[in-house]
């Protein structure tokens, strides 16, 4: 597969040298900062930061899973896909399942919509133009209305050859005792959920005006093969491109207020389903190179417990969460009402005026228990303001951010740090974590003594020469999001050199690897080309260990996962052993297969 011409398909690119580049789909740029690399078949964008293969790029493309996006591409080039003997009967079963599940969702969406545009959904029209949405909003939404029968759904749905079963497995059907069915949202305005290819996978419904009292205001379906509440985000199908151009989201807790901010220009809002943000939410906004993420609530006792949840979530992630307060002025409570009164300028104020999610909830903790001075206020009240912000002390990811935030915290209390150590360890072994984490994005290795990349590293510091070659081989891969990145960047900047390496090495190496560098800085320099050759070479070898110390974790992994083993770990295997097979070929001067 020409991962060239893939890529080539979606956007502009132009020869340069032995890379294509052009310039990146993923975030807004005037100068190319995305890079093609035929040889490795690989893209990396400079600019946000994203890489990967083909696979990868199509997947962040279109928002598809990688069994999708490889099927897609086996039917183009006319090669049959070969199922795993071991699992190919469970995944035949639930390959069928989605299908037939996402055909109920789409049969049950277009039936509510075609019921609220009908004579039968003057009710649910009447409701929403007194919340002022238009119809082009309603049906841009797939806003629908369910009918007050009980098996009204299944009935029609019967006739378009979907079953009963079906509508149970997607959430739309339940069962009473007796095992007869019954549809699950009946006399309701409907929301349908969509993934994030736009293909509904659920639904929210909400009573209409006059409804009985005893009913829940609101409901979901419950979850399905494809709809799990911990991993959608309403309004992301629509709002994924804006999110993706502002780098930025807004986040609210309903329906009706995503709604209402995308009708008055605020694309980029986004909703949980019933559910505080998880780890899973966050990482889907992060995949689509969302930097900030602004939550709009209205700051009571609930907002604030939402705000901390969505805090711990938040920071190991590296997005930045700010909070904006709805005014509680005049009854202005929820985003949607603010907007559909205030209008799109005073929105977006709103947002701009947003302040760190931390500092809030730090101010917020400090108004809860010590007044508006911690210094007037008892040790006790203290402790106790230090209480309601263990849960982010917990989530701070180690290094020198947590350090920074911790001493942060306890001066703005007026505790002593180093008194709170213990409560300190206490709160990173008590913060709650509830989904499995996310996959890294790319391998990290260790940088230890008698590593190659040390050697890469002293052969750049020589030889400054080589920074167009150290580019080309992606030499700042091998130290991302480690300590040495910051020294990696300054030689790969030219702006390090020389005994100066040394300087800023000596607080991050151990002596033995310290000393390996010194000596590579004093060795008699070789000839350019020469040195080209020793700083290639060490690249090679260096990106083989890296690839090692993936397939052990990977292999670690599967081991964990047991059958059937999970697809995104087949693929990672497979491409992690197909790599260092290629780089081995280098090495040895063979033709990579």
């Amino acid at each position: 597969m020409d991962i060239v011409a893939v890529i080539g398909r979606h956007m502009e690119l132009k020869r340069s040298g032995r890379t294509w580049s052009g310039c990146c789909v993923f975030h807004g740029e005037r100068t190319p900062s995305f890079h093609v690399y035929p040889e490795d078949k690989h893209f990396k964008c400079y600019g946000c930061g994203e890489y990967g293969d083909v696979f990868t790029f199509l997947q962040k493309l279109q928002g598809k899973e990688f069994p999708e996006i490889v099927r897609a591409l086996a039917l183009e080039v006319g090669v049959a896909i070969p199922e795993r003997e071991e699992d190919s009967a469970e995944q035949r079963r639930r390959r069928e399942e989605r299908t037939e599940v996402l055909a109920a969702c789409d049969a049950a969406a277009r039936y509510f919509a075609a019921r609220l545009a009908s004579r039968f959904g003057e009710e649910g029209r009447s409701y929403l133009a007194s919340r002022r949405f238009s119809d082009e909003t309603a049906k841009l939404f797939q806003l629908g209305v369910a009918s007050n029968e009980w098996d009204d759904l299944t009935e029609r749905l019967a006739k378009k050859s979907i079953s009963t079963a079906a509508l149970e497995k997607a959430g739309l059907v339940a069962r009473r005792d007796d095992g007869r069915p019954y549809d699950r949202f009946r006399g309701r305005l409907m929301f349908p959920i969509a993934g994030m290819d736009g293909g509904v996978i659920g639904f929210g419904g909400r009573v209409l005006p006059g409804a009985p009292e005893k009913l829940a205001k609101y409901i979901n379906s419950s979850e399905s093969i494809l709809y799990k509440k911990s991993r959608v985000l309403y309004g992301l199908d629509l709002a994924r491109e804006h999110i993706r151009r502002a780098r930025s989201a807004v986040m609210v807790e309903g329906y009706f207020d995503v709604i209402g901010l995308h009708q008055v220009g605020v694309k980029n809002a986004v909703a949980v389903c019933g559910t505080a943000l998880t780890p899973e939410h966050v990482e889907l906004l992060r995949r689509i190179d969302c930097r900030t993420l602004t939550l709009l609530f209205d700051g009571d006792a609930a907002g604030v417990a939402a705000a901390t949840k969505a805090a711990t979530a938040l920071l190991p992630s590296g997005i930045m969460g700010k909070v904006a307060l709805l005014p509680r002025d005049a009854g202005k409570t929820d985003p949607d009402e603010f907007a559909r009164t205030q209008g799109t300028a005073a929105v977006e104020e709103l947002i701009s005026s947003a302040v760190a999610l931390t500092d809030y909830l730090i101010d917020r903790a400090i108004a809860d228990h010590c007044g508006p001075s911690p210094k007037d206020s008892s040790f006790e009240q203290r402790v106790k303001a230090f209480d309601q912000l263990r849960p982010l002390l917990g989530a701070v990811p180690d290094g020198m951010s947590k350090s920074v935030f911790e001493e942060r915290v306890a001066k703005r209390i007026d505790l002593n740090l180093a008194a709170l150590s213990d409560e300190l360890g206490t709160a990173r072994r008590m913060v709650a974590n509830p989904g499995p984490r996310a996959a890294p994005v790319k391998t990290q290795m260790r940088v230890t003594h008698g590593s190659k990349a040390l050697d890469a590293l002293g052969l750049l510091a020589s030889f400054p020469v080589l920074v167009e070659v150290a580019l080309e081989e992606h030499f700042l891969d091998l130290y991302t999001g480690l300590p040495l990145e910051p020294v990696a960047r300054h030689l790969a900047n030219g702006t390090l050199e020389g005994d100066q390496v040394i300087e800023h090495l000596e607080p991050l190496l151990p002596a033995g690897a310290l000393s390996r560098v010194k000596k590579l800085l004093a060795e008699a320099r070789p000839e350019p080309e020469a040195a080209e050759r020793e700083f290639r070479k060490a690249m090679v070898e260096a990106k083989i260990e890296q690839l090692g110390q993936e397939i052990d974790r990977l292999n670690a992994e599967v081991v964990l996962a047991g059958r059937p083993i999970p697809d995104d770990l087949c693929r990672a295997m497979l491409v992690a052993t197909r790599r260092r097979a290629d780089l081995e070929k280098r090495r040895d001067g063979r033709r990579p297969g």
